[in-house]
């Protein structure tokens, strides 16, 4: 039991690649860099099997119609495009290098950072971690951000103090593996006007989801922002942070919507509002499918 503790420390998701990072981001000369990333993006592309094939079906379902060595490409791409965010991410932690950004929709950007209790509502690309940074310093609100159990004990501990570090505890974690006390933690926080974040573009086991299409093809994604949404009557803010070129983000935040109470069922206020989501992340990511950093399945073969 204790070697397979062991082992996992080095497995895809350990947390051994990230001290490695560290090391790399401090004591690795900045112009080897490009190198290095080009390097373990080959590595990680052979090594780690199931990301490859979630990658390839998301780039099939999102272009459709290519073929199967353009799709490679693609999918390889998006994991060298994810390489750089991780590494700008540690550069931000450890070196607390400034990053420029620019602001699409500025005006809900502004509402959402005014608000007394809102959910802002993201997914798997860019950055979302440096975003999260970027807002909490910007507009001095605390965030809670909920997030996936990590498989490895050190792993969580090694993400928590990072995220510590780079937002001096403007970020509060809280993971999904919380069972019941999670609905009533994120309940109460809203309800005390706090910034709740969650990703929506994918399911994970133990968590309430239920089926809706995305793309055309038949998925099932989390629908407890939306039960939490039509609870509180909070509204849901659509943010996405995209990578534009070295050390430069674009925010992307989408105008305010809403899981309303009305004469038809929560249930149907749900999926009215879960659709609307997936048409907001249709949107963003069709454009930016090499930012789409979804590692996992979503639609099925």
């Amino acid at each position: 039991m204790q070697a397979r503790a062991w082992f996992r420390h080095f497995a895809v998701r350990g947390v051994f690649w990230r001290q490695y990072l560290d090391f790399a981001q401090t004591d690795v000369p900045f112009y080897l860099r490009t190198i290095m990333i080009v390097l373990w993006t080959c590595f990680f592309y052979v090594v780690a099997a199931p990301a490859r094939r979630a990658l390839l079906r998301n780039v099939e379902v999102v272009l459709p119609g290519s073929n199967r060595l353009t799709n490679h490409f693609r999918a390889w791409f998006t994991l060298f495009n994810f390489s750089w965010t991780i590494s700008d991410a540690a550069d931000h932690k450890l070196l607390k290098t400034e990053f420029a950004y620019s602001v699409d929709g500025a005006e809900n950007l502004e509402s959402l950072a005014a608000s007394k209790g809102a959910i802002l509502l993201t997914a798997h690309m860019g950055s979302y971690d440096l975003g999260a940074a970027l807002f909490a310093g910007r507009y001095h609100r605390e965030i809670r951000m909920v997030r996936a159990p990590e498989i490895d004990e050190k792993t969580a501990q090694h993400v928590d103090e990072s995220l510590a570090r780079a937002t001096g505890g403007a970020i509060k974690v809280a993971y999904s593996s919380a069972g019941m006390a999670l609905p009533l933690e994120l309940l109460n926080a809203l309800r005390a006007g706090e910034i709740v974040s969650i990703l929506g573009d994918r399911a994970t086991d133990g968590i309430s989801q239920r089926e809706t299409r995305l793309f055309g093809e038949l998925v099932r994604l989390p629908d407890g922002p939306f039960i939490l949404a039509f609870v509180t009557q909070a509204p849901i803010y659509p943010v996405f942070i995209l990578r534009t070129s070295f050390h430069h983000y674009k925010i992307v935040a989408g105008a305010p919507f809403y899981c309303r109470r009305a004469e038809g069922s929560r249930d149907a206020a749900v999926e009215e509002a879960l659709g609307s989501w997936c048409r907001k992340l249709e949107e963003v990511i069709r454009p930016n499918w090499s930012q789409w950093f979804s590692l996992v399945p979503i639609f099925p073969e």
